[in-house]
């Protein structure tokens, strides 16, 4: 398959995903004998206690695990993951001999799971990853809906059990807790900085509350059908999403005009369509 002009710009978030992956690794994990998630943590865990070289590994494990991209996933995610994967490699070997300075267990941990979670956020965002795990837990978000952090947080089980079992109970710890800060980095990094709300507003006066949202907030709101269990009454239902910034205006909106409106406010992790991001940008 051959890459297309648009695809480039997802390169080159992969490049400098992994890239900042390799002198994470090379630079915090492995001098603290902290493990990373799935392949990478087992590939270190072998390195520490072998010498043996790191990227080598992650490229020889990660050939049964493609085979399986590459039949559940599309073919475009399997040529950008083996760009990752590839540069994920070559950054390990050009970035073997950097080192943080960072003798503090607690600012290696606080770096090295913000740097992980920064590394891998940013390879999702360009629609690739670095192999391993990654390509399962793409296939496990992409057929079931879950959270990619979250599964991967779930294969670092095995790899915490490895670090407990040679490196003793304080080490894995301390892996685990950089393991929580990468997974919570790379929710962050995928889902954007851009956080919505999503509200529901039962109203009598539902005409005045969507005219006013369109009008001083810009925002589109949407009228849904209802009926009150109770009074059998016709109960229009308003939903809309406006940004945080917003939300503090649409209460001021709902206060002023109902002060007894029913009002449901619930996070959204993403948005997308017209008014927000587009599908293709996500």
């Amino acid at each position: 398959m051959v890459l297309q002009k648009s695809d480039w710009k997802k390169v080159v978030l992969i490049l400098c995903g992994t890239c900042i992956s390799a002198i994470n690794t090379n630079g915090i994990l492995i001098p603290h004998q902290l493990l990373s998630g799935g392949v990478t943590g087992l590939a270190i865990f072998i390195h520490l206690i072998t010498s043996w070289d790191t990227a080598l590994l992650i490229l020889l494990f990660n050939i049964p695990i493609f085979i399986l991209g590459y039949k559940f996933v599309n073919k475009q995610f399997v040529v950008l993951s083996l760009i990752g994967t590839g540069s994920f490699s070559l950054f390990l070997s050009l970035t073997k001999h950097i080192h943080f300075p960072i003798n503090d267990t607690l600012g290696a941990i606080l770096l090295g799971g913000t740097l992980g979670g920064l590394g891998l956020g940013t390879v999702f965002r360009g629609h690739g990853s670095t192999g391993g795990t990654d390509i399962l837990a793409k296939i496990i978000n992409r057929y079931f809906g879950f959270s990619i952090g979250s599964i991967m947080f779930v294969f670092n089980i095995i790899v915490i059990s490895l670090s407990v079992y040679t490196f003793g109970f304080d080490l894995a710890i301390y892996t685990l807790t950089t393991m929580f800060i990468t997974s919570y980095t790379l929710n962050y990094v995928i889902e954007g900085i851009h956080h919505r709300r999503s509200v529901l507003i039962i109203s009598l006066k539902h005409e005045e509350i969507a005219e006013a949202i369109l009008k001083q907030l810009k925002r589109g709101v949407t009228k849904i059908p209802g009926e009150g269990v109770y009074t059998k009454q016709p109960r229009p239902i308003l939903y809309c999403t406006v940004s945080i910034q917003q939300l503090a205006k649409l209460k001021d909106i709902i206060r002023t005009i109902d002060p007894t409106a029913f009002v449901s406010i619930t996070e959204v992790a993403q948005v997308f369509g017209k008014g927000f991001f587009d599908i293709k940008n996500i």
